[in-house]
C-alpha cells in the first residue's frame, strides 16, 4: 500500500463472524422444522402413551385377568383418528398429532397387557416400555397441537429468511472496498472526493472502540466501517488506520474526536 493508493479490503475476521451467525441461523431453523416434522409428534406420543398408561393403571385393579385381556383384546394404548391427513391422538376435545408410525396407535404393548405387573405398579411397566420403546422415562409438560406445530414450521422459515438477509449482507460487503485513490474516497458504496467531506466524526473510530466513523459529504452521513475494511491489526500495518491518517493529510475541515473527561469534569 501506499499513501497515494489505499485499498481496504473486507478482512477475513468479518466473514468469519457472518458465517458464525449464519451457521446458528441456519441451525435454528433446522431445529425448527425437525420439530415441525417429527420433534413434536414425537413428543406427543411419549405424553399421550404415559397418560394411557396411568389410566389403565387406576383400573386394572377393577379387573381379573381375563377380564383385563378380554376389556384391552383389539384396542390400541392411544385412542386415534384421522384429520387434515394427520393421525391424532384423541384426549377429549382435543387433538394432538402422532407419528404416522405410532406403535401405540395400533396395539396395547405387551407391559400393559401384563395384568399382575399393571395391577402392582403401572409405573414399572411405563418405565420398561419407555427403556424398551427409548422413550424419556418423565414426558413433557405439555402436548403439541397443530396450531404448535405450525408455529415451528414459520419460526423455521423466518430464520432461513434472516439468513438469507446475511447472505445478501455478505455478497455485498465481498464487493465493496474501503479505498482512498488520490483524493477519491470509496465508501458505503459511494464515491466522493475529500473535498466534497464537510465533516469527519471520529468518536467511534479507531480498535478501542467500534471502529467506525462518519464522514458528511453534501448533507448526508456516509459510513466508513474500519473493522470490516482492513482492520487495525497492528501485524498487518493497521490498513483502516493507514487510510484514515491518509484521508486526514488531504482534509482540513471540522473533525469532532472523542474527548476523555479529566478527572473532575461532569460527564453528561
Amino acid at each position: 500500500m501506499s499513501q497515494a493508493n489505499i485499498v481496504c479490503k473486507p478482512t477475513g475476521d468479518t466473514f468469519v463472524r457472518f458465517g458464525i451467525v449464519i451457521a446458528a441461523l441456519v441451525g435454528f431453523a433446522l431445529y425448527f422444522f425437525y420439530d415441525g416434522h417429527t420433534g413434536y409428534r414425537q413428543k406427543n406420543e411419549v405424553m399421550c402413551s404415559f397418560k394411557a398408561f396411568a389410566q389403565m393403571g387406576q383400573r386394572a385393579a377393577e379387573y381379573t385377568a381375563e377380564g383385563w385381556a378380554s376389556s384391552l383384546q383389539g384396542k390400541p394404548l392411544i385412542v386415534t383418528e384421522q384429520q387434515e391427513g394427520e393421525l391424532m391422538a384423541v384426549d377429549g376435545d382435543h387433538r394432538y398429532p402422532l407419528p404416522a408410525d405410532c406403535e401405540a396407535a395400533r396395539s396395547c404393548p405387551p407391559e400393559v397387557l401384563d395384568h399382575a405387573a399393571m395391577s402392582a405398579s403401572w409405573n414399572d411397566c411405563w418405565a420398561a416400555y419407555s427403556h424398551r420403546m427409548h422413550f424419556p422415562i418423565k414426558p413433557g409438560e405439555h402436548p403439541y397441537d397443530l396450531g404448535a406445530i405450525r408455529e415451528q414450521w414459520i419460526a423455521g422459515v423466518l430464520f432461513l429468511m434472516l439468513g438469507g438477509v446475511l447472505i445478501y449482507f455478505v455478497v455485498r460487503t465481498s464487493g465493496r472496498v474501503l479505498a482512498l485513490e488520490g483524493s477519491q474516497i470509496t465508501a458505503a458504496g459511494r464515491t466522493f472526493d475529500v473535498a466534497d467531506i464537510e465533516r469527519i466524526d471520529l468518536r467511534q473510530w479507531g480498535p478501542g472502540f467500534k471502529g467506525v466513523a462518519y464522514f458528511t459529504v453534501k448533507g448526508a452521513k456516509v459510513r466508513v466501517d474500519g473493522m470490516t475494511y482492513g482492520g487495525f491489526n497492528k501485524d498487518k500495518g493497521e490498513p483502516a488506520e493507514m487510510f484514515m491518517q491518509a484521508v486526514l493529510n488531504q482534509y482540513k475541515g471540522d473533525i469532532v474526536e472523542y474527548e476523555i473527561p479529566e478527572k473532575g469534569d461532569s460527564v453528561g
